[in-house]
C-alpha cells in the first residue's frame, strides 16, 4: 500500500512540474498588441486604410481581461497541492477542491500580470473630419502632428506613420 501512495505522489509531482513548464512556455508567447504583430486570422484578409493626423498621444497600460491558461494551470496545481493535505479521503477531496479554487484565482491573476503591457492611446483626426481614439502597443510611438495611415482589419486598428 505504501508503494502505491508513493508512486501516485510521484505521478502528481511530475504532472505538476509539466504543467508549470507549459504555463511558463505559453506565457512567454503573450500578444504584443503592436503594429508589427498580426494574427493568423488576418492572413489573406483585405483591410481598409484611412488617412489622418495624430492630434494627441498618452501612455496607457494594456491588461488582458482574463487568463484562461493561468486559471486552468493554477486550478490543477492548487488541486494537486490541496489533495496532499489531510489524512482521510474526505479531507484530501476537500483540500483538492479548496486548492483548485484558490489556485485558479491566483493563476488568473498571475496570467493577467504576465500579459500586461505598455501602450499608447492616440487621438486621430481623419481627413473626412471624423475623430477616433486608437490604442496600440508601445512598439512604435507616434508624435502628435504626424500624418498616419489607420488600418482597420481583422486584428483591429493599427496606426502607421506616413
Amino acid at each position: 500500500m505504501m508503494m502505491q501512495l508513493s508512486a501516485h505522489s510521484a505521478t502528481r509531482k511530475a504532472l505538476a512540474g509539466a504543467l508549470a513548464a507549459l504555463t511558463l512556455a505559453v506565457s512567454g508567447c503573450a500578444n504584443s498588441y503592436g503594429v508589427g504583430t498580426a494574427s493568423t486570422r488576418s492572413l489573406g484578409q483585405a483591410s481598409t486604410v484611412y488617412t489622418g493626423v495624430v492630434t494627441s498621444a498618452r501612455e496607457v497600460t494594456i491588461k488582458p481581461d482574463r487568463s484562461l491558461i493561468g486559471t486552468a494551470t493554477g486550478a490543477v496545481l492548487g488541486g494537486l497541492a490541496g489533495s496532499e493535505l489531510g489524512g482521510g479521503d474526505k479531507a484530501q477531496t476537500a483540500g483538492a477542491i479548496g486548492g483548485a479554487v484558490l489556485g485558479g484565482v491566483a493563476g488568473n491573476a498571475a496570467g493577467k500580470a504576465v500579459g500586461t503591457q505598455r501602450g499608447y492611446a492616440y487621438i486621430v483626426r481623419f481627413d473626412n473630419g471624423e475623430v477616433k481614439e486608437i490604442i496600440q502597443g508601445a512598439d512604435l510611438y507616434i508624435q502628435p502632428g504626424t500624418p498616419v495611415s489607420a488600418i482597420a482589419g481583422a486584428d483591429g486598428w493599427k496606426l502607421i506613420p506616413r
